[in-house]
C-alpha cells in the first residue's frame, strides 16, 4: 500500500468534481499567420480532439494574472468573463480557442446559448488546475 502524494489526491479531487457534470467540448483554434502590410490574418482553423471540462457561470471575483504588469504599461486590461471553464492538467486549451454549444457540445446543455463562446484569460496557475475564462461573442 502506498500513499498518495498531494498532487495525486488534488488531481483525484478535480477529476470528481469535472465528472459530476462533464461537458465534452471540441475546440477549435484558429492559425494566425502575417499578412504582407504585416498586420495578422487568420489562415485556417484547427480543431482539437474532444475534451471534458466542467463550466459554470462567473459570479464571483477572480484574480486574473497576467504576464505583463497593467501599471508599468499603462494599460487597464478588463475582460467580461461571462463562464469559467474548469479543466484538468494537461489539457490542449489556449487564449483564442472558441466553440460553439450547439455544435461542438455533448451532451447538449440549455445553460449555453447557440453562437461562439471565446477563451479569453487561462489561470496561471496550472500546476493542479486549469480554469478559462469564456466570453460569448454571439
Amino acid at each position: 500500500m502506498s500513499a498518495l502524494s498531494e498532487l495525486q489526491v488534488r488531481d483525484r479531487l478535480m477529476n470528481y468534481f469535472i465528472r459530476t457534470d462533464p461537458l465534452h467540448i471540441v475546440l477549435h483554434r484558429p492559425v494566425v499567420a502575417t499578412t504582407a502590410a504585416g498586420g495578422r490574418a487568420e489562415t485556417s482553423v484547427t480543431d482539437l480532439a474532444e475534451q471534458t471540462f466542467h463550466i459554470y457561470p462567473f459570479k464571483r471575483r477572480l484574480t486574473q494574472e497576467y504576464v505583463h504588469n497593467p501599471q508599468t504599461f499603462g494599460e487597464e486590461r478588463v475582460e467580461k468573463i461571462l463562464w469559467i471553464l474548469i479543466f484538468d492538467r494537461g489539457s490542449d486549451i489556449q487564449i483564442g480557442d472558441y466553440f460553439d454549444p450547439s455544435l461542438d457540445t455533448t451532451p447538449t446543455t440549455d445553460r449555453l446559448l447557440a453562437g461562439r463562446y471565446d477563451t479569453v484569460f487561462i489561470s496561471a496557475r496550472l500546476w493542479d488546475r486549469g480554469q478559462a475564462g469564456l466570453m460569448y461573442r454571439g
